[in-house]
């Protein structure tokens, strides 16, 4: 085995089976105010939200950043019933057309951008505006899965009378929505398995330290993961799980095991694969937007 990289606390003696111990973590930009819901976009950059800032930006792996979107989560940021440094987009992906599906926090609502305008999904559910749309990811079937805690609201609080009386986790599919989870209080991450056949879901309060899954066809619940916390949660080819949490990204096997820690300059929130065939991890942490080349074998 190579010598082991001094960002890493190892768990498992086969993590090199599946990662590069020779990395370096590359610091691409430190002048954001809270970033989040980093993508890759096969054009050669990645794309993220500074929630506080309301805005996406776009940076190149060299770290040239522009803004891409602003007004990203409100045009309204004023809103009393908003938390006024959490009302900017969060969660980001892209659809089989290539439109960007944004989790807009200030407007309560999961959103299509086509390049030109910004297109409400869905904003309610039983007639209750959503709280505020936190992760989001998209199945190739074209259903959208996406996580709606209050942080968004103001005090971090769920608000009944207005909105949503719980924080759950949704499906959205051919203009319809509905719930199917409404295990948290604070819902945060979702992702898919490589096959897309499990939905992970992930909250970041001590009090709810566990991952769930979900079936994607049948939308039922299969149980615990992992009793673990996370913000952002990604997977890899091999069905390993990557948790950002407190520590770092905390990377699980696919029995939910420890393998490996890898720890950072800052707390990160969420992270994406991208680069050339999708090796790079990008990682969004407070200030920081981090890039690790070629994680991944």
């Amino acid at each position: 085995m190579k010598m082991k990289h001094p960002s890493l606390t190892i768990y498992q003696d086969n993590v090199e089976e599946f990662i590069n111990f020779d990395f370096e973590i590359q610091t691409l930009s430190s002048e954001c105010d809270f970033t989040e819901g980093p993508v890759w976009n096969t054009d050669g950059y990645y794309l993220f939200s500074d929630i506080t800032a309301n805005c996406i930006y776009k940076i190149n792996e060299s770290g040239k950043r522009d803004v891409f979107l602003k007004e990203s989560g409100t045009s309204t940021p004023s809103d009393p019933d908003l938390n006024p440094t959490q009302a900017g987009s969060n969660g980001l992906a892209y659809d089989s057309e290539g439109n960007l599906i944004i989790c807009r926090h200030g407007s309560h609502s999961i959103a299509k951008y086509d390049g030109k305008k910004i297109i409400t999904l869905s904003d309610s559910y039983k007639g209750r505006m959503l709280n505020s749309p936190n992760d989001l990811i998209v199945h190739s079937d074209k259903k959208i899965f996406f996580s709606d805690p209050p942080y968004g609201l103001r005090d971090g609080k769920l608000n009944p009378i207005r909105y949503q009386e719980v924080g759950g986790v949704y499906v959205w599919e051919d203009n319809a929505i509905a719930r199917l989870c409404e295990k948290y209080q604070y819902p945060n991450g979702v992702c898919l398995s490589p096959d897309e056949k499990t939905l992970f879901i992930c909250s970041n309060k001590p009090f709810e330290k566990f991952v769930s899954t979900y079936d994607t066809s049948t939308m039922k619940y299969t149980g615990v993961f992992a009793e673990e916390n996370g913000d952002g949660i990604e997977t890899d080819p091999w069905g390993n799980i990557y948790l950002c949490n407190k520590d770092g990204v905390l990377m699980l096997n696919n029995k939910g095991q420890r393998m490996v820690l890898i720890k950072l300059p800052d707390i990160p929130a969420n992270c994406c694969w991208g680069g050339k065939g999708r090796k790079d991890l990008f990682i969004c942490a407070r200030k920081y937007v981090l890039l690790i080349r070629d994680l991944i074998k």
